[in-house]
C-alpha cells in the first residue's frame, strides 16, 4: 500500500546530511520537500514502489549519494545528468533497460550498481557483475565511457541527419525556386500571347476600318461622277409644254391659213370645197 509522507515526517527522517526515505511505500518522490532540505546530500529511496522519477527530481543538484535500489524504475529522467555532483548511485534491482545520454555529465560518479536490471544483460561487458566495491567502481567508469561513445555516435548521426536534412531542404528550396521561375515564365508567356492577340485584333479592326473608309470614299466618288437622274415631274412638265407649244403652233398655222385664204380666191375656193 502506497502512502504520502507529510513534510514533518520527512523532516523527522533527516539527520545531518542523510535523508532516509527507504521502506516508506512511496509511489512518488516528494521532490518539493526534498528541495527544501538542501543539506540532505545523501538520500536513500530504496525499497519503495517507484516506477518513475519526475523531471523535477533533476533539480536536486546537491545530491552526492543516491540509493534507488529495489524499486520498479523503468527509466530515468532525460536530464538525470544534471545531478552532476553524484559520486555514488545505487540502481540495483530495478527494471532499467537503458540510461539517458545525459549521464555522461556525471563526471564525479565513482560508484555505480546496475546489477539485476535488464541493462546488465544488454551491456554485460560494460556493467560487469557489480558484486564488489571494485566492480561497482569499474562499472561507473565503464558506463560513463560507454555513454560518451554512444553520445558521440549519436552526435555524429545527428550531424549526418542534419546535413541530409539541410541538403534535402536545399533541394526542396531549389525545386521551389525552379517552380516559381517556371510559373513566372508561364505567366509572361501567357501575357505575351494575350498582348499579341490584342495587337492582332487591333490591327484587324484598323484594317477593317480602313477598308470601310475606302469603300465609303469610293462610293462617294462614284456618286459625284454619275449624271443626275432626271426628275419624273420635270419630264412631265416638259412634255406638257411641248404639247402646248405644238397646239399653239397648230392653231397659229390654222389662223394664218384662214386669213391667207380669205384674201386668196383660189385658196378660198379650195377651203370652201374642203368644208363642203
Amino acid at each position: 500500500m502506497t502512502r504520502k509522507l507529510s513534510k514533518e515526517e520527512i523532516k523527522d527522517k533527516f539527520d545531518g546530511e542523510e535523508l532516509d526515505l527507504s521502506l516508506c511505500n512511496l509511489a512518488k518522490v516528494p521532490v518539493r520537500e526534498m528541495a527544501s532540505l538542501p543539506k540532505a546530500r545523501v538520500v536513500d529511496l530504496s525499497c519503495n514502489n517507484l516506477t518513475t522519477l519526475p523531471d523535477a527530481f533533476c533539480t536536486l543538484r546537491h545530491l552526492v549519494r543516491l540509493d534507488l535500489s529495489k524499486n520498479a524504475l523503468t527509466e530515468l529522467p532525460t536530464e538525470f545528468g544534471n545531478l552532476n555532483q553524484l559520486k555514488r548511485l545505487d540502481l540495483y534491482s530495478n527494471q532499467l533497460s537503458s540510461l539517458p545520454l545525459s549521464c555522461v555529465d556525471l563526471e564525479q560518479l565513482r560508484w555505480l550498481d546496475l546489477k539485476s536490471n535488464p541493462i546488465q544483460t544488454l551491456w554485460p561487458d560494460v556493467i560487469g557483475n557489480c558484486l564488489s566495491e571494485d566492480e561497482c567502481r569499474q562499472c561507473a567508469i565503464n558506463v560513463i565511457r560507454h555513454l560518451k561513445t554512444l553520445a558521440a555516435n549519436e552526435e555524429q548521426a545527428n550531424l549526418v541527419r542534419l546535413s541530409l536534412e539541410k541538403e534535402q531542404k536545399a533541394l526542396e528550396e531549389e525545386k521551389e525556386r525552379e517552380k516559381q521561375v517556371r510559373k513566372r515564365i508561364k505567366k509572361q508567356q501567357e501575357k505575351q500571347l494575350k498582348r499579341e492577340a490584342y495587337e492582332a485584333m487591333e490591327r484587324q479592326k484598323k484594317m477593317m476600318a480602313e477598308e470601310t473608309d475606302k469603300d465609303l470614299k469610293a462610293q462617294e466618288e462614284f456618286m459625284e461622277t454619275r449624271p443626275p437622274k432626271p426628275d419624273p415631274q420635270n419630264e412631265d412638265g416638259n412634255l406638257i409644254g411641248l404639247l402646248l407649244l405644238f397646239s399653239l403652233l397648230t392653231v397659229g398655222i390654222a389662223v394664218a391659213l384662214v386669213i391667207f385664204c380669205h384674201h386668196d380666191a383660189t385658196c378660198h375656193e379650195l377651203l370652201s370645197s374642203l368644208s363642203s
